[in-house]
């Protein structure tokens, strides 16, 4: 019964819809709003655990600013994978990165208000992420209003850098230094002024 269990939860994988340095971002065979993350180089399904532990403490806070995510691991024919919200716009087609509407001269009021308030919302509460490329923002268009997405979280409480030689772990301020530093760079490639209110 176990062995059956275990192969219904298997999934096949074969429509790659996005990838980054480290993972790779598939479409789930069976669920239309849903994606599937592996790990592109790495078997450490710590990495994945992590980014689902981290989904499941900062939701209270940046909540549909996220994908939604399932809460547990699944075995895929890619490696060990991660569930989550897959995002659409109102015709049903995959909602587009934010760098798509930068191309096109298409960053309005409406986004530009959105970044601020997911800005807010990490200075606010004191979530440090430090990944903010443009790839890891998506804009859905939901009941034809423009609804910002930040789709990656690893980089939560893990700056790469060695600038404070890993001290904004113990001093916070020196955490929200080094995050509002990247978010002004986010911004300033969306020719944005950077401000938290």
């Amino acid at each position: 019964m176990k062995k059956k269990e275990k192969q219904d939860n298997f999934l096949v994988l074969s429509i790659l819809i996005g990838q980054g340095a480290t993972r790779e971002c598939y479409l789930h065979p069976s669920k239309f709003n849903k994606c599937v993350k592996i790990l592109k180089n790495s078997k450490n399904k710590k990495i994945l655990e992590r980014e689902l532990r981290t989904y499941f403490v900062v939701k209270s806070f940046l909540g549909d600013l996220l994908p939604a995510y399932e809460n547990v691991l699944v075995d895929t024919n890619k490696g060990v994978g991660v569930v989550c919200e897959l995002f659409r716009d109102d015709d049903g087609k995959l909602s587009k990165p934010i760098s798509y509407y930068a191309k096109n001269s298409e960053i309005d009021d409406e986004i530009i208000s959105e970044l601020y308030h997911f800005a807010y919302q990490l200075v606010e509460h004191d979530l440090y992420f430090y990944d903010f490329n443009l790839k890891n923002f998506v804009i859905q268009i939901k009941q034809g209003q423009k609804k910002l997405k930040y789709i990656d979280l690893k980089s939560y409480n893990n700056n790469k850098s060695w600038t404070f030689l890993k001290l904004e772990k113990i001093f916070s301020f020196l955490a929200k230094i080094i995050m509002q530093r990247r978010l002004k760079r986010c911004f300033k490639l969306l020719n944005i002024n950077f401000r938290i209110v």
